[in-house]
């Protein structure tokens, strides 16, 4: 049967459709660039949960139980924000990469394309890290599905650190790579290893790494996903690159 892909996260689908009154969905989608997505911009018309995963990845359960995990944490939360480029950064970040060497349509090309996708990691990664530590706590039916999850995420993270710093600005460069170390250091935490983080520490990345990480770990269970990233907005000194809206 399918669900036997995914038999570990049973308990935890049980536990998000009880708390959102709501039916969770799986559906494949071997497109995916990553792991998995939960879907919750239908939930509203859909009245259902519907996760989509990427049937070639090995950490199925994982991905099912963690996106069921963010589907608790909205709900809970009922926050409305969204982190978004403030006005005025992308320009600056174009003329960054100009300076660089860029031509002025590539510079905009990856001024936009990094600095888009060091919004999403900034916006996903410390309620990532704290959801981790969540279901490892309290679900260790799926611990072992977890470790290849976090095992396979931080393995993929590492070449960041050998990117040519002269072809990214520095702010976005650095930022990527404390973030990444961030997840490496709370995978060996979890796990009760130190191999992954070692090439992060190599790099003089331990302190903003273990502040980053500290911050997640301090938090509560009322903390919401806004404050944390909040956290790492100041972490990072990128308050003036990015800012909370309310659509």
């Amino acid at each position: 049967m399918i669900e036997d892909n995914y038999k570990a996260a049973a308990r935890l689908i049980a536990t998000t459709e009880e708390q959102t009154k709501l039916p969770v969905r799986i559906d494949w989608d071997d497109q995916l660039t990553f792991g998995a997505i939960l879907r919750l911009s239908e939930v509203e018309w859909s009245k259902q949960l519907r996760i989509s995963v990427n049937p070639k990845r090995k950490d199925i359960a994982y991905l099912v139980g963690s996106q069921c995990a963010v589907a608790l944490r909205f709900f809970s939360q009922k926050e409305t924000k969204h982190l978004v480029s403030k006005a005025g950064s992308v320009d600056k970040t174009i003329n960054e990469f100009i300076q660089l060497g860029f031509n002025a349509e590539q510079a905009e090309l990856y001024a936009k394309h990094y600095e888009s996708g060091l919004g999403k990691q900034l916006r996903g990664m410390p309620s990532q890290i704290a959801i981790s530590s969540w279901i490892y706590k309290n679900y260790p039916e799926l611990r072992d599905n977890q470790k290849v999850y976090a095992l396979t995420e931080a393995e993929s993270a590492i070449p960041s650190l050998n990117v040519d710093s002269t072809q990214i600005p520095a702010w976005i460069l650095n930022s990527h790579q404390a973030m990444n170390g961030a997840f490496a250091l709370a995978t060996d935490y979890l796990f009760t290893q130190n191999e992954l983080f070692e090439p992060y520490k190599a790099k003089g990345l331990e302190g903003i790494c273990i502040k980053l990480l500290d911050d997640v770990i301090n938090s509560t269970p009322e903390t919401t996903d806004t404050e944390l990233v909040s956290l790492w907005l100041n972490r990072l000194e990128l308050n003036d690159r990015f800012e909370w809206n309310t659509f």
